[in-house]
């Protein structure tokens, strides 16, 4: 089975980090085959940022996505670069509630956290926003192992961040889980 998912939102904001995890954990810890690309403008922060990830059971013929199943996304500039690529029946939309404000009536399969919020309120950072998506993320996606990216931590973070990390995952995780 092919699940394609897009990271989305402005440098900064540990969009790309995100997704290297994600590979990571469902490479080196589910044993799946992986692909991860990102794109981000030339600003060092604030510019347009995306990742995806690619995961199989098979051979990745081709690495870049053509039907997402999830897009993470994290501004609403993001979101409204990315309006085309969402197929309103099929893809679940994990946004970051406290900067995506305005979503599509059409959309069917949305999940709403307010990561941002959530982070600077109980874990005192902004910065952890993005694994408290990626713990969302495995709440509602088949085959994205919250054991796994609690792993994949290990190595990916500053150790000094490996615990507060990993509460955040567990914050998402344990959010999305309620709201889904």
């Amino acid at each position: 089975m092919r699940t394609e998912i897009m990271f989305a939102g402005f440098g900064g904001q540990g969009i790309v980090k995100a997704a290297l995890l994600l590979a990571g954990a469902a490479g080196l810890h589910q044993g799946k085959h992986i692909a991860q690309t990102q794109s981000y403008g030339p600003e060092a922060r604030g510019g347009a940022c995306k990742a995806e990830v690619v995961i199989s059971d098979r051979d990745i013929a081709y690495i870049k996505t053509r039907a997402l199943d999830a897009l993470v996304v994290m501004s609403q500039p993001a979101l409204d670069q990315y309006l085309d690529r969402i197929d309103p029946e099929k893809t679940r939309v994990i946004y970051d509630a406290t900067l995506v404000t305005e979503l599509p009536p059409e959309f069917n399969r949305t999940l709403a956290i307010p990561a941002t919020a959530l982070a600077e309120k109980k874990l005192g950072r902004s910065l952890f926003a993005n694994i408290i998506m990626l713990g969302a993320l495995a709440a509602v996606m088949p085959g994205v192992d919250l054991d796994a990216l609690t792993r994949a931590l290990v190595g990916n973070v500053p150790p000094k961040t490996l615990e507060a990390n990993g509460r955040a995952l567990t914050l998402g995780f344990d959010l999305a889980g309620k709201a889904a």
